[in-house]
């Protein structure tokens, strides 16, 4: 499968604007500010139904205007082709289409048509955040298990309303266990599938990231890539009846997860320096 077609309308720098391309490699070239990274968020758009840069549909609209489309033709096979389309009016609903018919729900668009994203941004999942390399593992688990999405969808969803069951609980001094029953039972029925695919996940994942590492630095160091969950040593439910109190007086749930991370560790083959770096915002080791 290969987008053998790409058309603009009124997308950022775009007025309109058509281009073909090779079942090969591409490359856009030209000065800065040309547009070539708007090219590429645009794919983007047609694979995941977002940007990659920045979430607000509106911005992407060219300035003046009050609307704008991107098309797409995937071909499959020489005799199938999908024809892609998003399109987005100020102050109504992104509209998104195959092949002319809109779908239900935009999820149901996410792995039809995998992308992979390679950017100077890819650095923030080393040094940001945790919630950076959780972004990471999601959007790839998401373009392969389509269920995997609603069920996180789902999650993110019992969290807020668990937490706001917290902050209401803080503001009246009264705890309904009953509903906080009913939601613990919720999260930790979609919070295990989560892990468990995460966990298959990173498990596959994790010998590729080293033999790939290991080519381009000349195998000059070790290294190795783990998954860290608070589910590796508890289950969700003795997590959850364990954190209770603390979740109270913090007002949101402290464990699940959401708190799931990677770290990251280089063993270096020819010096014996010992220079930890680790900190929650950063779990990069050296050693």
């Amino acid at each position: 499968m290969w987008l053998k077609q790409l058309s603009l309308l009124q997308f950022k720098n775009y007025a309109e604007s058509t281009l073909e391309f090779s079942p090969a490699t591409n490359a856009f070239t030209g000065f800065n500010g040309a547009g070539k990274t708007n090219l590429l968020d645009a794919i983007h758009y047609l694979s995941l139904c977002k940007s990659y840069f920045n979430p607000i549909d509106s911005q992407h609209i060219k300035k003046g205007e009050d609307w704008f489309m991107v098309q797409g033709l995937f071909e499959k096979t020489t005799e199938v082709a999908d024809s892609i389309s998003c399109s987005l009016k100020k102050n109504q609903k992104k509209q998104f289409r195959k092949n002319k018919k809109d779908y239900p729900r935009l999820a149901d668009h996410i792995g039809q048509y995998p992308l992979v994203m390679i950017t100077p941004n890819d650095v923030g999942i080393i040094l940001e955040g945790s919630e950076e390399r959780r972004k990471f593992i999601d959007n790839v688990i998401s373009q392969t298990d389509n269920r995997y999405l609603d069920t996180l969808i789902q999650y993110n969803r019992i969290i807020q309303q668990r937490n706001q069951l917290l902050k209401m609980a803080a503001a009246s001094r009264q705890l309904d266990l009953s509903l906080l029953d009913v939601l613990d039972s919720q999260l930790i029925e979609v919070g295990d599938q989560i892990f468990a695919k995460r966990k298959a996940f990173m498990q596959e994942f994790a010998p590729f990231f080293k033999q790939h590492y290991n080519y381009i630095s000349g195998e000059a160091e070790m290294v190795e890539l783990s998954y860290e969950s608070p589910l590796l040593h508890n289950t969700f439910a003795q997590l959850l009846a364990t954190n209770q109190d603390k979740d109270r007086i913090l007002e949101r749930t402290s464990q699940g997860i959401h708190k799931d991370d990677l770290l990251f560790s280089i063993h270096e083959a020819c010096h014996s320096r010992n220079l930890d770096r680790k900190d929650s915002k950063n779990p990069f080791s050296l050693h």
